[in-house]
Parts: structure tokens; C-alpha cells; sequence
């Protein structure tokens, strides 16, 4: 992605729903939402809702096709159906296209994905074999991954961004380092108030997380009601939710198509 990081969030999500971006930089996608989070934790709210947003209209821009599928079944006497049910479904999916949405078919999803561009060659084996066998769940799951990959990402990273920014608008960001360095410095096990400081939670939302059992703690004292922490629980507890890699991503990809042979 161009490293302006002050272009307008609409211009990134075009850019990444029309999959231009298939080699974006984790640098540049965590840099352009460090500037956003400049705004504060409302300027990232709104972010996250323009994505999500996004996301979804792009899912609804499509539908599943059956149309001909059922025309062929027909023809060879597999579809138990009148002539007038596919009048229907005709006349329904026509309807859809007139709307603006895009029917999908097997046919379609392997040009798209062949237009997004193979991972490697045993990725375009398996797209080709699932084309041939009709797969029509497994191509639309893998056009998917390819064609949002790079937005969901962003979404991610949004996300992530929210957890640390403070609600308060601020010309520096709170960014990971700043969090890290937090950690390393604080003691072994400390309190709500340094928990506080470190995960930029309010009180009331570590209460919350630790009753819920979503943060790790642990209840000293007698009646067990006083809560503390361990730092390494609270570091990894903050590193869960990482962010894959290019290459961890095409790793795993490899994983599910080994599993299908």
C-alpha cells in the first residue's frame, strides 16, 4: 500500500476490495492505523465502521447462482420440479442482477480467483480439481480469503488499535512499544491500578473481563475478592490475537489444501 498514510480511509478500502494489494506491508497497514488512531478512540470507532461497513456491502453485492445449474438437472431429469419453478428462479435471479449484485457460480469464482492470482502451484491444482468436481463451497471460501484477506486485516488491526488508544483525542499515539515497555517495567504481580495503566482499561472493564473469566488474574487475601496480576499473563494475554504474516498466511493455506488430497 502507497505509504501516504493520510489518504482517506474510503480511497484504502477501494483499493484493498479490489485486491490490489495482495503484497501489502504489515508496516505500512500498522502505520496508516497509527495515524488514525491520532483522532483518539472515537476517530478508530468510526474507522472500524466504515470497514465493517465495507465488508458487508461487499458480501452483499453477490449471491448464489443456481439458476443454470438447475436447467442442466432438469434436462437430464434429476430436478423433480415443473417447468414453472425455474420461471421463478429465473425471474428471481434477474431481479438480483438488475439490483446490481452478481451471481456466483463455480465458472465464476475460478476466473476471479485466477484473476486475484494463485498462491503457488499446488494452490492452482486444487482450485482447478474443485472446478472440475463442482466444489462450490470450497471455491468460495478460498475466492473469499484472497478477495478480503487484505481488509479483514485492516479490520484486525483496528481492533487492536482500540484496545490501547485512550478515549481522549492526542497527537501521539499509544501505540505497542509504548504498552510493551509499560510491562517490562512494571513488577511481577501488581494491582488493578497498574493493570489499568498497562492495558488502558478502565476499572470498571477489568472488573468486568475478570468476572466474565476473559482476563487472567488472580484473588488474594482471605476472602479471595482482591485481585492481581501476573505480568507474564497480562503480556501474553495482550499478544493473543496476532496478526498473521504473508507467509504464515500462504503456510497455512498449503495446510488445507494437503488436507484435501
Amino acid at each position: 500500500m502507497d505509504t501516504d498514510f493520510s489518504m482517506p480511509l474510503s480511497d484504502v478500502i477501494k483499493i484493498l476490495l479490489k485486491g490490489e494489494e495482495r503484497e501489502l506491508r504489515e508496516r505500512d497497514l500498522l502505520g496508516y492505523v497509527e495515524n488514525l488512531a491520532r483522532g483518539g478512540k472515537e476517530a478508530l470507532q468510526q474507522a472500524l465502521k466504515e470497514v465493517e461497513t465495507a465488508i458487508t456491502g461487499w458480501n452483499d453485492s453477490y449471491f448464489i447462482s443456481t439458476y443454470e445449474k438447475r436447467v442442466d438437472e432438469f434436462n437430464r431429469g434429476k430436478l423433480n420440479r415443473d417447468p414453472g419453478y425455474l420461471d421463478d428462479l429465473f425471474f428471481k435471479e434477474e431481479l438480483l442482477i438488475k439490483e446490481g449484485k452478481t451471481g456466483l457460480t463455480v465458472d465464476y469464482l475460478y476466473k476471479a480467483i485466477e484473476r486475484l492470482g494463485f498462491i503457488d502451484g499446488n494452490h492452482q491444482d486444487a482450485i482447478t480439481s474443485a472446478w472440475a468436481l463442482d466444489d462450490f463451497e470450497f471455491l468460495k471460501t478460498q475466492w473469499e480469503d484472497l478477495a478480503l484477506g487484505q481488509i479483514r486485516a485492516l479490520r484486525e488491526a483496528i481492533r487492536d488499535a482500540l484496545k490501547v488508544v485512550s478515549p481522549k483525542r492526542c497527537n501521539e499515539v499509544q501505540g505497542a512499544n509504548r504498552l510493551q515497555k509499560g510491562v517490562i517495567e512494571c513488577p511481577e504481580v501488581f494491582g488493578v491500578d497498574v493493570c489499568c495503566e498497562i492495558t488502558g482499561y478502565k476499572k470498571n472493564t477489568v472488573y468486568k473481563l475478570t468476572a466474565r473469566g476473559d482476563m487472567p488474574c488472580c484473588r488474594s487475601g482471605n476472602n479471595g475478592r482482591k485481585l492481581v496480576f501476573r505480568r507474564e499473563d497480562i503480556l501474553a494475554w495482550m499478544t493473543t490475537r496476532r496478526q498473521e504474516t504473508n507467509d504464515e498466511f500462504i503456510k497455512q493455506m498449503g495446510g488445507q489444501l494437503a488436507a484435501r488430497k
